[in-house]
């Protein structure tokens, strides 16, 4: 992870970041995915105590919630596995349950009305990704697929919403997760409507490697230009332009399918257009 890429040419890196864009290996990945049949389903009760701990630390919809009732929760829920790119949710569908990821990472995305994906956010263990506040009969407005094999696990609207009027705090995170929600959003369509595409994409970056728990150097992105550009509202092609540019500069350096953060600091300076969150992210 610590090595520094030796440039050769400007063809050289646009022949690495073009890489980036291929879809072939999610074409393997999708024919791998076939082979599973859909998604495995078991209860809550069979995961492993230690593993599903692990995740209700970091789950804010069970802060401050003892451990028994912790259990309790868990205990009512059922336990599904996805293969990587499977669509967990797709858009237009109805919500009939609450999910909650146990572990590995989703996209959340839908589709303009010119036919393009739009990734609203990524999201991984802990995190509510359906169903939330959602009324039995409602439908999906966006499409939710794993980015990597996940566990998810989902209660019924109805018995979700009865453990929520049993519990104030569970109101209380439920609540506070919605705000959570809402105020992204409105931080990216702010971003979105007044930041330049070179700012946006560096602070996409950073938030993606916070997400990681890396904001330090050497913080890996799992993404490619295409998935980039969809969080940013930009093109694959201007993507690949500003990050062999930011390669140039040794603030970043591709690996694998993705890019590792070399310089946090470069990138939040770039970021600074404005003031905003990605100025409070500690560049150590």
């Amino acid at each position: 992870m610590g090595n520094v890429l030796k440039i050769a040419t400007e063809t050289d890196l646009r022949q690495s970041y073009r890489r980036l864009t291929s879809r072939d290996l999610d074409d393997r990945l999708l024919e791998s995915a076939a082979a599973f049949d859909g998604a495995v389903s078991r209860t809550a009760l069979e995961m492993d105590s230690g593993e599903t701990q692990s995740w209700w630390q970091t789950a804010s919809i069970f802060r401050d919630l003892s451990s028994v009732v912790c259990e309790e929760i868990v205990s009512r829920a059922a336990q599904r596995q996805y293969a990587s790119r499977q669509v967990i949710v797709q858009e237009g569908d109805e919500a009939s349950e609450v999910l909650v990821v146990a572990w590995g990472r989703v996209k959340v995305s839908q589709i303009s009305h010119t036919g393009d994906e739009v990734i609203l956010r990524v999201q991984g263990p802990g995190d509510v990704i359906g169903g939330l506040g959602m009324l039995p009969g409602e439908t999906h407005s966006s499409t939710i697929r794993a980015l990597e094999p996940c566990k998810v696990l989902s209660w019924g609207v109805e018995d979700f919403g009865r453990l929520y009027t049993g519990s104030p705090v569970l109101q209380r995170n439920v609540l506070q997760n919605l705000n959570d929600k809402l105020h992204m959003l409105q931080e990216c369509f702010c971003e979105l409507a007044t930041l330049r595409v070179p700012s946006r994409l560096a602070r996409t970056l950073v938030r993606l490697a916070e997400q990681e728990g890396c904001a330090g150097q050497n913080a890996p992105i799992t993404f490619t230009c295409e998935e980039l550009g969809q969080m940013t509202g930009t093109t694959l092609f201007t993507v690949s332009r500003l990050l062999c540019k930011w390669t140039e500069m040794g603030l970043i350096y591709p690996e694998n399918r993705g890019v590792v953060i070399k310089d946090v600091g470069g990138l939040l300076a770039l970021a600074d257009e404005t003031p905003g969150p990605a100025r409070q992210i500690s560049a150590s």
